[in-house]
């Protein structure tokens, strides 16, 4: 079960929003207005993170 994503980039103006736990599927939008004519593209990774804990009885995990 995915809990949320974290989008890893210096600036990357984007969140991650999570629409289906179970299936992992997740919407991407602006945290707000983005100039195209100032900056065409941006690099940045998404890594999701579960609900679950791991096997020794840590924390969530996270993606690679």
């Amino acid at each position: 079960e995915i809990c949320g994503f974290h989008v890893h980039g210096l600036s990357a103006p984007f969140e991650a929003v999570v629409l289906n736990r179970t299936s992992g599927e997740g919407h991407l939008r602006a945290r707000g207005p983005i100039d195209c004519e100032r900056q065409r593209e941006f690099t940045f990774i998404i890594q999701a993170h579960d609900c679950g804990t791991g096997p020794e009885g840590h924390g969530e995990k996270r993606s690679h």
